[in-house]
């Protein structure tokens, strides 16, 4: 609709000038009409750098805006969700909503406990994440594996609010396997075993 409206100046001018020519009205040189075209040219040069320099501010906004996700994964046979702000600046008033709604390992609602009141203020590469079950009680008793996560927050830069949604199908989840690895905190128990055993003998 912008586009069309710009053009209308120069069309409206070059109707007129038509039309005063075809009755006589105009009675111009050579120079003239040169200098009538390079004013349309000019016109539509600025028309050009203008739309050009708000393609390259939008760009520029697109590249430095928060951008707040949300995600199922898995961790070690455990099922959790996470949400994180892959932008570069902050967001503030962050709400999410889960369609339809999780209850974890602690008979709570995910939309009741963690999403259940906004984040005033989150930084980019802040991360909130809580886990859900385990991989394979959350698939045994869980038929539906889609969600919906719908996402508001604003820019605390310009109070300009965004709404993602995004769908996820959690099939792929169920099936992946995990090689299990030993950390720090397995190595501790295992010694706490061990001299226990000690102990006894």
């Amino acid at each position: 609709m912008r586009k069309i409206f710009r053009l209308i100046i120069p069309i409206i001018l070059i109707i007129i000038f038509v039309v005063l020519h075809v009755i006589g009205q105009v009675n111009w040189k050579a120079t003239d009409y040169l200098s009538f075209g390079m004013i349309v040219l000019t016109y539509f040069y600025v028309i050009f750098t203008w739309e050009m320099l708000e393609r390259i501010e939008t760009q520029n906004y697109l590249e430095k805006r928060p951008y707040v996700i949300a995600d199922f994964y898995k961790e070690r046979q455990v099922l959790k969700i996470y949400i994180k702000n892959i932008g570069k600046t902050p967001a503030k008033n962050v709400k999410v909503i889960l369609q339809p709604d999780v209850i974890t390992f602690e008979n709570k609602s995910i939309n009741q406990t963690l999403f259940e009141n906004p984040v005033k203020f989150f930084p980019p590469g802040k991360k909130v994440e809580t886990a859900i079950n385990s991989r394979n009680d959350f698939f045994k008793n869980e038929e539906n594996r889609n969600y919906q996560i719908k996402i508001h927050y604003e820019d605390v830069a310009s109070n300009k609010k965004f709404n993602e949604v995004i769908d996820i199908d959690l099939d792929h989840l169920e099936n992946e396997n995990d090689i299990i690895t030993k950390t720090t905190h397995d190595l501790v128990k295992s010694l706490d075993k061990l001299t226990q055993e000690i102990k006894k003998k």
